[in-house]
């Protein structure tokens, strides 16, 4: 294990991939606002790039706590990459917020991957309400379900997001 896994990732990818931060964000709010204060540019790159489950899951949120430009390409190569529901919701959370409609196309991938993939987990519904929340063209229309949990998940995003921009020294 790297610096950057134990620093940024062991800490929280449990309670943070999948829907989990749903129920589970809050009890480790402060250690995460702590740690997007100092993460990189750079060590968020990595985490997206890595391609195991476990960076990526924290290198989307955290991409929302760095400057946008940088890491909008890998997050959506990890979004069009992405096999599955452990890093699907926070992947197209981050999306929405860091690349909005150019995100669209590397979530219908994955739309389209999971629809065709035995592997069906539901995810594919949370990631079809990003898609419709950016009013682009849905694959599939997502169910109530996937609905609520995107803009929960969403709203965990947005959260840590406005919370690092108020805390982060300019």
């Amino acid at each position: 294990m790297n610096e950057i896994e134990s620093t940024f990732v062991k800490p929280f990818y449990l309670k943070m991939m999948g829907l989990n931060a749903l129920r589970t964000a809050d009890d480790l709010w402060a250690d995460l606002i702590a740690a997007s204060r100092t993460v990189t540019v750079r060590e968020v790159r990595w985490m997206l790039r890595t391609g195991h489950w476990r960076p990526v899951v924290m290198g989307a949120w955290f991409s929302v706590a760095v400057t946008a430009e940088p890491v909008r390409d890998d997050l959506m190569a990890a979004m069009s990459q992405s096999r599955g529901s452990l890093t699907a919701p926070p992947l197209a959370a981050a999306a929405t917020l860091v690349a909005g409609t150019a995100a669209v196309p590397a979530m219908t991938s994955y739309i389209e991957f999971m629809t065709a993939s035995a592997f069906r987990d539901g995810s594919e519904n949370v990631v079809a309400a990003a898609v419709e929340h950016l009013r682009g063209e849905v694959a599939i229309v997502p169910t109530d379900e996937g609905r609520r949990a995107f803009l929960g998940i969403h709203d965990v995003a947005i959260r840590l997001g406005d919370a690092v921009r108020a805390t982060r020294p300019h």
